[in-house]
């Protein structure tokens, strides 16, 4: 008699576990389908929930509640959907969409909260909760100083220091700035040579296919002082070195409104300066190709 009373009592158990393991897998991939629509540099889903629970409680309905966060053209695209209802926002920094996001779905979640169950669908005519958010400007203006080493322009690799300003439009801009390039020397086993230094500028045109990467097609020109080694008449020149160049630069740190980069260009010498001892002949000329390596740190606006 005893076995036939365990019986039932195990099949309800059996049950009951089915079904409470299929409700948990079953939420398992809408959390991961909402966390992988958002990029990990702007924030997470959980996030997103905890401040929504936190402002409209614990039992706040986030079933129908859907954001994804894609990178576009003007920087990031942000979609809020609740059930029927759709915001859409474009702006280059994605933190600031994601708190947007937050005033959004909190201005279209609280119209279903506060109204009956059964009452009838109410048309909401005003204004959406996101047209009073300020929106940032997508124009920006960035400073840097840096410090590198530079190839080609002078007897011997030397120490490069930088001044760079750029306007950014979402993923384009405009760069220019001036460096300066330590003197250098080289001579010969009799002696005889040249101590070369050089100051110069140099303007871009930059493109951001990521938000930590940018490229750079511009046009450098230096100014290079040179003064004769090892001759008595202790004679100087200056020649001008110009061309076109080509960089890159990777950004690991950015911290608002901090940011540093770490950077490569090249420059083909269009115009090559040649320093000469009278009576002597040549004792520097400058290459076909020169480059830079560097170091950059400022802020932006």
């Amino acid at each position: 008699m005893s076995t036939s009373h365990q019986a039932p009592e195990r099949t309800s158990l059996l049950l009951a576990s089915s079904l409470a393991l299929t409700l948990l897998f079953a939420a398992s991939p809408a959390q991961a389908a909402f966390a992988s629509a958002i990029p990990e540099e702007c924030g997470s889903w959980s996030e997103l929930q905890a401040e929504l629970q936190s402002r409209l409680g614990p039992d706040a309905a986030l079933d129908s509640t859907r954001v994804t966060l894609t990178p576009d053209d003007a920087g990031y695209r942000l979609v809020v959907e609740v059930g029927s209802e759709r915001r859409e926002l474009h702006d280059p920094n994605c933190r600031e969409l994601m708190r947007a996001a937050v005033v959004i779905a909190i201005a279209l979640l609280e119209p279903q909260r506060e109204q009956p169950k059964q009452a009838e669908p109410v048309v909401v005519a005003a204004r959406p909760r996101e047209d009073r958010t300020p929106q940032a400007s997508p124009l920006r203006v960035a400073l840097a100083g840096g410090a590198g080493l530079h190839v080609g322009s002078l007897p011997n690799p030397t120490l490069l220091l930088d001044l760079d300003a750029q306007l950014l439009w979402a993923r384009w801009g405009i760069a220019g700035g001036f460096r300066y390039l330590l003197p250098s020397s080289e001579h010969d086993a009799r002696g005889r040579g040249a101590r070369v230094g050089g100051v110069g500028g140099y303007v871009a045109g930059s493109y951001q296919p990521w938000s930590r990467l940018q490229g750079r097609l511009g046009f450098a020109a230096y100014r290079l002082s040179g003064a004769g080694l090892g001759s008595l008449e202790r004679s100087s020149d200056a020649a001008w070195e110009v061309g076109p160049t080509l960089g890159a630069a990777f950004i690991p740190f950015r911290w608002q409104p901090f940011w540093t980069s770490v950077g490569a260009e090249g420059q083909l010498n269009l115009v090559r300066p040649v320093f000469k001892i009278d009576n002597y002949g040549e004792v520097f000329r400058v290459p076909w190709g020169s480059g830079s390596f560097f170091l950059r740190a400022g802020v932006i606006w």
